[in-house]
C-alpha cells in the first residue's frame, strides 16, 4: 500500500520533534503528530543544560532559545541540615558555560518550528493506535485515518496508554513523581538555579529555577524504585511541604504560585524499559530517559533523538529488515546511555541519605575537585560512578 511518509513521528515534544529534525535533515519524509495544539503547556522543571543546548545548536533553534529563556551561570546545592555549596555551570569540557530555564509552552514550540524549518512535516490529531501488519508495526491512525510509514517513532513522554493498546505493556519500573509551580513579582534572583534535598522527601529534591530575574519555577519530586512504598500521598503535597521551607519562604515572600501546581510522572526505567520492535522506536521518556538523579529528561529527549534518527537513517538505507533494526536500536541505545544510568542508580543509592549529603556538601564546600564532581555529576557532564571512587569516599567518610 502507498505511504503517507518515510517516518512518522507521534509525539512533537522534544524528543519528537529531535528525531523528525535529524530525519528530514537526512533527506527522510518525516510526519511529525501531536494531539494538543501548540504552543501547549508541559509541566516540567524547564531547565536546560549545557548538553541539551549543543542539540538545540545543532536544530539551529539555540539563538531562539538563549532569547527567550533566562541565562544561568551558577548551580547550587543545599543539603538536608541546610548547608550549600555552589559553583559555576561547567560544560564536558569543564570549560564555564551557561545554562537555560526556558517554561515548555515556549521551549517546545521552538523546539517544533525547527523541525518544520528542517523538513519535517507536522499535523494536528489524536493518536488513537499502532498499525500492525505480518509481525511489525506500519503506521498509525490518527483522528480514524490510517497512516502508513516504514517506521514509526513514538515520543509521547511518560504516557505509556498507545504502546499497551498495541500489546507492549510494560511491568511496573522505577518511575518519578513531581509537582511545580510558577510564582511572579519575586525579589531580583540571581541566575543561579537550586536544588535542595532539604524538607523534601529522599530520595527526590526541591527546585528553585529561575525563569527570569522577577519570576520562577518551583517545585518538589521524589523517586520511587519498583516495589518500594511511595514516600508521600502526591507530588502537590511534597511540593506544599517544600514551600514551607525557610529559604523557600524568603524567596517567595507571600506571593502565591501564578497558577494551579500541577503534578506530573516521570519515568527513570531506561534500564529495564522496551526501546524497540520491528518497524517501531521509542525515544526521550518514552523509553524511560529521565535521570533518576535529577529528573531531567530534556537533555536525554534531545540526544535521543539524535542518536535515534541516526540508527533509523541506517536501516532505511541499507534496507535492514525490521527485526535488525529493532535489535540493532535497543542495542545502541543501551550502548549509550547505559552506563550512565547504572552509575546514576548506584550514586543516588548511597548518597541520598541524610548524614551522606550532609557529609559530602560539606566536604565539597573545603575540596575544589569534589565540588567540581558534585556539579558535573548534577549536570549530566561525567560519569557518576566516580563519586564511588576511593578518594571522594575518603573525603565524604572524613566530612
Amino acid at each position: 500500500m502507498p505511504l503517507d511518509a518515510e517516518i512518522i513521528v507521534v509525539g512533537a515534544g522534544p524528543a519528537g520533534s529531535a528525531t523528525a529534525f535529524f530525519l528530514a535533515q537526512a533527506g527522510h519524509q518525516v510526519l511529525l503528530l501531536d494531539r494538543a495544539d501548540f504552543p501547549r503547556d508541559k509541566t516540567c522543571g524547564d531547565g536546560l543544560s549545557p548538553r541539551a543546548l549543543r542539540v538545540l545548536g545543532l536544530m539551529g533553534v539555540l539563538p531562539a532559545v538563549e532569547a527567550a529563556g533566562m541565562p544561568i551561570e551558577t548551580l547550587r546545592l543545599f543539603s538536608p541540615n541546610g548547608d550549600s555549596v555552589g559553583a559555576p555551570i561547567l560544560g564536558p569540557d569543564n570549560q564555564p558555560t551557561q545554562a537555560r530555564v526556558l517554561p515548555r509552552f515556549r521551549l517546545d514550540d521552538i523546539i517544533r518550528c525547527g523541525a518544520l524549518e528542517g523538513g519535517a512535516r507536522f499535523r494536528h490529531g489524536a493518536v488513537s493506535a499502532l498499525l500492525q501488519e505480518d509481525g511489525r508495526f506500519t503506521g498509525v491512525t490518527v483522528n480514524g485515518v490510517n497512516l502508513r510509514a516504514q517506521a514509526v517513532v513514538v515520543a509521547t513522554g511518560a504516557s505509556s496508554a498507545l504502546l499497551e493498546r498495541a500489546g507492549l505493556t510494560r511491568g511496573a519500573g522505577d518511575l518519578g513523581r513531581a509537582a511545580r509551580a510558577y510564582f511572579e513579582g519575586l525579589q531580583p534572583l540571581p541566575r543561579e538555579v537550586e536544588f535542595h534535598f532539604d524538607s523534601v522527601p529522599l530520595p527526590g529534591y526541591g527546585w528553585i529555577f529561575p525563569t527570569s530575574p522577577t519570576s520562577a519555577n518551583i517545585g518538589a519530586g521524589y523517586f520511587v524504585k519498583a516495589g518500594r512504598a511511595v514516600p508521600q500521598a502526591s507530588p502537590q503535597h511534597a511540593m506544599r511541604e517544600f514551600l514551607k521551607n525557610r529559604h523557600v519562604v524568603d524567596v517567595i515572600g507571600r506571593h502565591e504560585p501564578a497558577d494551579n501546581p500541577k503534578g506530573y510522572p516521570l519515568r527513570t526505567d531506561f534500564l529495564t524499559a522496551r526501546l524497540a520492535a520491528p518497524g517501531l522506536y521509542m525515544v526521550g521518556e518514552a523509553a524511560g530517559l529521565v535521570n533518576p538523579l535529577t529528573g531531567e529528561g530534556i537533555d536525554f529527549a534531545l540526544e535521543s533523538g539524535e542518536l535515534a534518527a541516526e540508527l533509523i537513517d541506517i536501516d532505511l538505507r541499507v534496507g535492514r529488515t525490521p527485526v535488525a533494526a529493532a535489535t540493532i536500536f535497543a542495542r545502541s541505545v543501551r550502548a549509550q546511555f547505559g552506563a550512565l544510568f547504572t552509575g546514576i542508580g548506584r550514586v543516588r543509592d548511597l548518597y541520598f541519605q541524610p548524614w551522606v549529603l550532609n557529609r559530602f556538601v560539606r566536604a565539597a564546600q573545603k575540596h575544589d575537585d569534589l565540588k567540581l564532581l558534585l556539579l558535573q555529576i548534577a549536570l549530566g557532564n561525567t560519569d557518576p560512578r566516580r563519586a564511588l571512587r576511593p578518594g571522594p569516599l575518603l573525603r565524604l567518610v572524613l566530612g
